[in-house]
């Protein structure tokens, strides 16, 4: 039930920021929000924000999902594997499904040069509220504490927030963007799992 509700609202939310501010151009969100950023702008907190973006990149994140893999099947989990396998390479689909569809363009003056592509949603926000959503999902069938789950949810969910958020401070995305791509992770992360444990149990047991 939890799930269901998650996803209806986090569809809400997308398909809002889509007409209301992607296909009506309503400026007013995005630009607030670029003005309380603007406030706390430093060399410092640059550099910062460029490191963290990175693990948002497809750089950290295809060895990321690659890792992930090889452990699962160290650990002889050949389903759990093929899954994760499954859910890292449609990321890529659908992102590129989207961004083609409404060819969006960045803001106009980044912080960090040599940034192509179109800007909704935000890829880095996508995959990494994605990678972290699957690692989180993972983490809570195995059998740990409970207070472990509840602090690894906590770091990995606050790290994909750190990532989103550097898109915005780095001019790269528009705040908009950034919510969208969270948006499209969760709905994407229940279909995905629901589809897959669909799948699953109509295979013979490892």
């Amino acid at each position: 039930m939890l799930a269901i509700i998650l996803f209806l609202i986090t569809l809400a939310v997308f398909v809002t920021i889509t007409d209301e501010i992607v296909l009506e151009h309503e400026s007013a969100f995005d630009t607030t929000i670029f003005k309380a950023v603007l406030s706390f702008q430093s060399p410092m907190a640059t550099r910062f924000f460029e490191n963290v973006t990175f693990f948002g990149s497809s750089a950290f994140l295809f060895p990321a999902y690659a890792g992930l893999i090889i452990i699962l099947m160290i650990k002889k989990k050949w389903i759990l594997a093929f899954d994760v396998m499954a859910i890292g390479l449609s990321t890529v689909a659908v992102l590129g499904i989207f961004k083609q569809t409404f060819k969006r363009a960045r803001p106009l003056d980044p912080l960090i040069q040599n940034v192509t592509g179109f800007s909704y949603p935000s890829g880095h926000s996508f995959s990494s509220f994605t990678f972290c959503g699957l690692l989180i999902f993972i983490i809570w069938q195995i059998q740990i504490h409970i207070a472990w789950k509840i602090a690894a949810t906590i770091f990995l969910f606050m790290a994909a927030v750190a990532i989103a958020f550097s898109r915005v401070y780095l001019r790269v995305h528009f705040p908009s963007d950034v919510i969208a791509g969270f948006c499209l992770s969760v709905i994407w992360l229940i279909i995905s799992i629901w589809l897959l444990q669909k799948k699953d149990k109509f295979l013979p047991a490892p």
